[in-house]
């Protein structure tokens, strides 16, 4: 199921609130806010993904983290409250709770830049720095696109190897040699026909080039983004007085105002809170079964997007608002 926050505004909104929202948490190394951080970055991938997909997510996650908590504490034997001694390692509750909190940052992290990718995708990036960086847009836009092409071809590659039985039996080194050999020219035999295509749409042969855009900064989009900021502001003096008061040894005390960790809380999970107002707005919500991947948006007596059509006997609009194609079916 597709749901994307911040998909009926300007690019610079998400843009905006991903960025400065994966700095705070990059920085707020405390365990309240690891948790709030930890929990927003969940619930907005239960809502995008569903919950089955947003813990599958964490079948690698969980296991990182729970290596860095049994780490940690063999290389920083620091603290107050001893819990075992394992040979010459001292193994104190300080510690531990130091890597659990290392290990739900990393989680954290990365859940984040997960929930950006879903939201900014490689039309938003391009939207966004059209004008002032064009190359490094478009650069950032094909790397986004190319390393997951990668890692869909490296698997045909391995399929089509195994299939060939003729060839017999190779050891794993040379097999993996033959994969990457057959990438790295894939890849080349694409970047030329790739800078070929470019070149005869007229890449480069001015120096400032036209380009559509679809998203004009609008009232609600300047409105939402003077919120954004002001969010992250808020949390980052919420976040520099929870560190700052906070420390783990030689005993585990501190903490800021419940203001603060408030403040955090709503930052992070705003996405979240967006989808699920959307989805209350936009009244029932179903499979779309043209795409088989969207939602069905009815509201009563307006349009949503896209070919929208009203049914004669009552004042119903359905509309499929998977990426905002308008593909419209009756309910």
């Amino acid at each position: 199921m597709y749901r994307a926050a911040f998909e009926m505004l300007h690019p610079a909104v998400p843009a905006t609130y991903f960025a400065g929202t994966i700095v705070l948490v990059m920085c707020g190394l405390e365990p309240r806010l690891v948790a709030i951080s930890l929990v927003g970055a969940l619930a907005f991938s239960a809502v995008s993904y569903g919950v089955g997909a947003a813990l599958s997510k964490l079948r690698w996650q969980v296991p990182l983290l729970l290596l860095i908590c049994v780490i940690n504490p063999l290389y920083s034997a620091n603290g107050a409250t001893l819990l075992a001694k394992v040979g010459r390692f001292y193994i104190y509750a300080e510690s531990v709770a130091y890597g659990a909190v290392m290990g739900a940052l990393l989680v954290a992290v990365l859940a984040w830049i997960e929930d950006a990718a879903h939201v900014i995708g490689q039309d938003e990036l391009m939207v966004l720095g059209h004008g002032t960086l064009p190359t490094a847009s478009l650069a950032l836009s094909m790397t986004l696109r190319l390393v997951p092409q990668l890692l869909r071809r490296s698997i045909a590659v391995r399929t089509s190897l195994t299939a060939t039985t003729a060839a017999g039996g190779q050891d794993v080194g040379r097999a993996r040699v033959r994969v990457l050999g057959s990438l790295v020219s894939w890849a080349l035999e694409d970047s030329l026909e790739r800078s070929d295509s470019m070149r005869a749409r007229g890449w480069g042969s001015v120096p400032r080039r036209t380009t559509f855009r679809p998203h004009r900064m609008r009232r609600r989009d300047v409105v939402a983004l003077a919120v954004v900021a002001v969010l992250l502001a808020c949390s980052a003096l919420a976040v520099w007085a929870a560190v700052t008061s906070w420390r783990f040894y030689p005993t585990m005390q501190g903490g800021a105002p419940l203001v603060a960790y408030v403040c955090y809380a709503v930052l992070c999970l705003l996405p979240t809170a967006y989808v699920l107002v959307e989805d209350a707005r936009w009244g029932r919500v179903g499979r779309c079964r043209g795409c088989k991947r969207g939602r069905i948006a009815v509201r009563h007596g307006q349009e949503y997007a896209g070919q929208a059509h009203h049914r004669p006997d009552r004042s119903v609009t359905t509309v499929c608002v998977h990426k905002m194609r308008g593909v419209s079916l009756w309910l």
